[in-house]
């Protein structure tokens, strides 16, 4: 059976997901470039046009409950309720660019601001909202707060020395109020234990973490509800869909060198509503014990995945740490966390 609701007033959706990365029942890309002259001429606060829209539409300051917005990249977002928020983040697989991270905020009557990487674009007004919002919480108005540790350095044997030395961690504005409910739709799995790979994934993050010599203690929750078959509100082009209010992984067609993204609803204070996860059918995968070849280990991705869900960003490559933008094939060692992913889902939970 499939359950799909409403997202409330003032909740907030978030993406995020890794490159070359249900009926249910209850609980970065270039900035589009074109100049502010190419906006509309309609004033501030008149309802958008329906259907799709552009950044350069929504720089008008127009306002909608509803409709799509397109980036320059080709990824689509639903523009979520009034007073949400959803983001969606990429990681590459080894050699790939990671996609930016985007975020699409509704403000309500400041109209809609898009962030694509670290530039917000929209309304004037809202865009002004969103960055005052962040600067309260980070101090900065930047998206994240970092912890960088010690300098990022580059390759295989460096980041295995540093997985144990580097406290480095971002954090997100967005966080979980409660344990996460979350279903999963094996539709197109592609490991024959995909399911529990994945629930070893999300308690990667939880309870009494020890690694590195080192032992902290997580708040941050989840408990695996059931499958479905409702899908995703992940698209195929890597951005999300229109919120269900319900949580649900699953698999199914990404972008090139896109391994998996997960899409995060939010609202104004930040308390997570929804995440979804889509994991790409279009590599080969791994979800036993061992792994070989040029498979993508289903838990090693997830424990990346996951730790967005709960409100990680990125770290520098070179960290050695789960939350590196690229992920490569058979990379056991990203089912367990490094330091910098300790402290920060620690600081966070």
């Amino acid at each position: 059976m499939s359950v799909r609701t409403t997202p409330r007033a003032g909740a907030s959706v978030a993406v995020v997901g890794l490159v070359a990365v249900a009926a249910l029942a209850g609980t970065a890309a270039p900035a589009d470039a074109a100049p502010a002259s190419a906006a509309p001429a309609s004033a501030s606060g008149t309802s958008c046009p329906s259907g799709t829209l552009s950044v350069s539409t929504l720089r008008s300051g127009c306002t909608t409950s509803d409709g799509t917005v397109r980036l320059s990249d080709g990824r689509t977002f639903a523009i979520p309720a009034r007073g949400a928020s959803v983001v969606a983040l990429s990681v590459a697989a080894a050699g790939a660019t990671e996609p930016s991270e985007v975020v699409v905020a509704n403000t309500g009557r400041a109209g809609v601001a898009v962030r694509v990487g670290d530039a917000w674009q929209g309304a004037p007004a809202a865009v002004r909202q969103q960055r005052s919002a962040i600067s309260a919480v980070t101090g900065s108005t930047g998206a994240h707060t970092v912890g960088t540790g010690s300098a990022a350095t580059t390759g295989t044997r460096a980041a295995a020395s540093t997985k144990c030395t580097s406290t480095a961690n971002v954090q997100t504005r967005y966080r979980w109020s409660s344990a996460v409910r979350w279903y999963y739709n094996a539709t197109g799995s592609k490991g024959t234990y995909a399911q529990s790979a994945l629930q070893k994934a999300a308690n990667a993050w939880t309870g009494k973490i020890s690694s590195c010599g080192k032992t902290v203690t997580s708040t941050a929750g989840n408990t695996f509800v059931r499958t479905v078959t409702q899908v995703p509100d992940v698209t195929a082009t890597g951005g999300c869909s229109a919120s269900s209010g319900s949580s649900v992984t699953g698999w199914g067609a990404l972008p090139a060198r896109t391994l998996g993204v997960t899409c995060v609803w939010y609202d104004q204070n930040g308390v997570v509503k929804e995440a979804d996860q889509r994991y790409s059918t279009k590599y080969a995968w791994s979800s036993t014990a061992s792994c070989s070849g040029s498979r993508y280990d289903v838990q090693a991705v997830a424990t990346h995945e996951w730790g967005h869900l709960y409100g990680l960003g990125h770290v520098a490559s070179g960290t050695g740490q789960v939350m590196e933008k690229s992920e490569g094939p058979c990379a056991l060692g990203s089912r367990t966390l490094g330091l910098g992913d300790m402290t920060g889902i620690a600081a966070k939970y």
